[in-house]
């Protein structure tokens, strides 16, 4: 209360700076195009003068580009005073297309524009799955890659509000996103408000069906399953999918300390030859391909790695842009974990869990490109499936690795789950969560800030990571070397992108099999991470030659052995191959 009794003044708090996005579906909008995507932004008062930048997209991710929003198909602007030119420039080195104002701001900006579905076909290559993508006459895409926004400083809070205008659509439509599944919806998370828009995924069309739980718990109510078309042209059980999928979510909610009740999305995307997995906000999205045969195990390992990403992520350092530093440990600790949590929480057995450790370390030992650094193997993710593939299995061994460490200076009472769960929580405050802090962290649990660095600088170099005798015993394991056949492919990897082997290598097991230079790869039926997972796989695919269409299958492993390492139950005789 006042001095007089009167109510007391509230101080005056600025208003969040805004952002209202609309998505627009136009269905049958030509006769070439079945689908579009109007976007419309608005923006508070920016107060930007002239040839500063409005807003940024991404150039690309990995090898998949961001809609170009060009001369052809410009990004439209206006304010208080009308139209306002922009000036677009691209910076290759930061991977970023910037929109720049002509003039000063005057007042609320306004953007408007028009997504594009990505044409592809059979040679589009495997990479991000952020593309928007035309689907049985819907859409599905994430902001990543069409979106274009401010780029404030680093949590930087936000008023962000996303909104569906079905008003050209037609009345059947169904929509969805990873931010839920009303018209309209405000993102709470102030601070990470743009990023959370961001690394959305948006679903709509008629065609788009939705997974019904068969529970109406608070738990399920928040879970959604969607594809497009019809469940049956599925090639997997998709309701006992969604019951695996929901199950372990909640579980993993409960471990990493976050509310059981906090929505998730799943999204399935038909594919011409991708088969894999890819995490968003609150959401992943599966893209399937109905000739690839996969196993009930490996979708549950696949989607148990994607709900992993949820929680447990390194930023990148300022100015990184390969992902060198720091996909190591979003890919490798989400690996971990899609082995380590569902073991404890029941839902595999000690025998499928031994299993899928071993074909994860057997899939690093054998791993072609081993020797290559962190930095190396970024440059060629997208161009190597094995360079694809290295983080994951070099993260998971540092992790396994480090747990060891931590374990042996806190006499048995911690684990690798310590730091990991710091790091998680200053992301969650808001607070540095880099390679840095990460190091910072790692030599508080190991008790020497030394080995915590040298442990990373060697496992970022590159090459054969050992694993000491004490790693696993607190499992009931044991460590035993071994050597194990080095994956081959038999040509060159870039084949599988180009669709007509080259680079055949002589004597292989792919010459012996009948494969040679020229042949067009008709269809892929196994995945290039499905054999080098399982060392026990074949290769199977279906080639033309000559106007002949025929089938080859082969083991795709070199003559040569390589040093392995495998774990077996403790005190287990066994003969080491060596």
């Amino acid at each position: 209360m006042g001095a007089d009794g009167s109510p007391a003044q509230q101080p005056l708090v600025d208003a969040l700076p805004s952002i209202n996005v609309t998505f627009t579906p136009i269905f049958n909008a030509t006769a070439t195009l079945p689908a579009i995507l109007n976007i419309y932004l608005s923006f508070s008062p920016p107060n930007l003068p002239a040839n500063a930048s409005l807003v940024e997209l991404s150039l690309a991710f990995g090898n998949v580009p961001c809609q170009a929003y060009n001369e052809t198909n410009p990004l439209l602007a206006a304010d208080d005073h009308g139209v306002l030119d922009l000036t677009v420039t691209d910076d290759e080195a930061h991977n970023l297309r910037r929109w720049l104002t002509s003039r000063a701001t005057s007042g609320a900006v306004s953007l408007s524009m028009t997504a594009l579905p990505r044409e592809i076909d059979i040679t589009t290559p495997i990479g991000p799955r952020v593309d928007l993508r035309e689907l049985n006459g819907g859409l599905l895409g994430s902001a990543f890659s069409m979106v274009p926004l401010p780029a404030p400083p680093p949590n930087t809070p936000h008023d962000v509000t996303f909104c569906w205008d079905l008003s050209r659509s037609p009345p059947n439509t169904s929509f969805a996103s990873s931010l839920g599944e009303d018209l309209c919806t405000e993102i709470t998370d102030k601070p990470q408000a743009i990023q959370a828009l961001q690394s959305s995924i948006f679903a709509v069309g008629p065609t788009l069906q939705r997974y019904t739980p068969a529970s109406q718990s608070p738990e399920m109510l928040q879970f959604g399953l969607f594809y497009f078309g019809n469940r049956s042209n599925i090639p997997f059980d998709v309701i006992k999918l969604a019951d695996y999928i929901q199950a372990l979510f909640i579980n993993m909610c409960g471990f990493f300390d976050d509310s059981d009740t906090r929505r998730y999305r799943v999204f399935l995307r038909p594919s011409m030859r991708g088969f894999g997995g890819a995490g968003f906000l609150s959401s992943f999205m599966l893209e399937y391909f109905p000739s690839v045969k996969v196993e009930q195990w490996e979708l549950e390992w696949l989607l148990a790695h994607e709900i992993a990403h949820n929680w447990p992520l390194m930023d990148s350092t300022p100015g990184q842009t390969t992902g060198a530093d720091n996909t190591w440990y979003n890919e490798g600790i989400a690996t971990y974990y899609q082995m380590f949590l569902p073991y404890r929480f029941g839902k595999t057995t000690r025998a499928e869990f031994l299993q899928q450790l071993n074909m994860n370390l057997q899939a690093y030992y054998t791993n072609p490109v081993i020797n290559l650094s962190n930095e190396e193997a970024a440059e060629r993710m997208w161009q190597n499936p094995a360079a694809q593939r290295l983080p994951y299995h070099r993260g998971l061994i540092y992790f396994l690795r480090m747990d060891c460490l931590v374990r042996q200076a806190s006499d048995g009472n911690l684990g690798i789950d310590s730091p990991v769960l710091q790091l998680l929580e200053r992301k969650r405050k808001g607070e540095a969560f880099d390679l840095e802090t990460w190091i910072l962290l790692a030599g508080e649990a190991v008790g020497n800030a030394t080995r915590a660095r040298d442990e990373y600088s060697d496992m970022a170099a590159g090459g054969f990571l050992g694993l000491s005798l004490q790693t696993p015993s607190h499992l009931g394991l044991s460590v035993i070397a071994t050597t194990q056949e080095r994956l081959e492919l038999g040509f060159d990897t870039a084949s599988l992108n180009s669709r007509v082997i080259s680079g055949l290598v002589p004597g292989s097991r792919a010459d012996e099999a009948g494969v040679r230079d020229g042949d067009a790869i008709v269809e892929t039926r196994v995945m290039y991470w499905q054999v080098a997972d399982d060392i026990s796989r074949n290769m199977s695919l279906r080639l033309k030659r000559d106007g002949a269409e025929f089938d080859v299958s082969y083991w795709p492993r070199s003559r040569e052995k390589v040093p392995s390492l495998q774990f077996v139950e403790a005190g287990t005789v066994h003969e080491e191959d060596l």
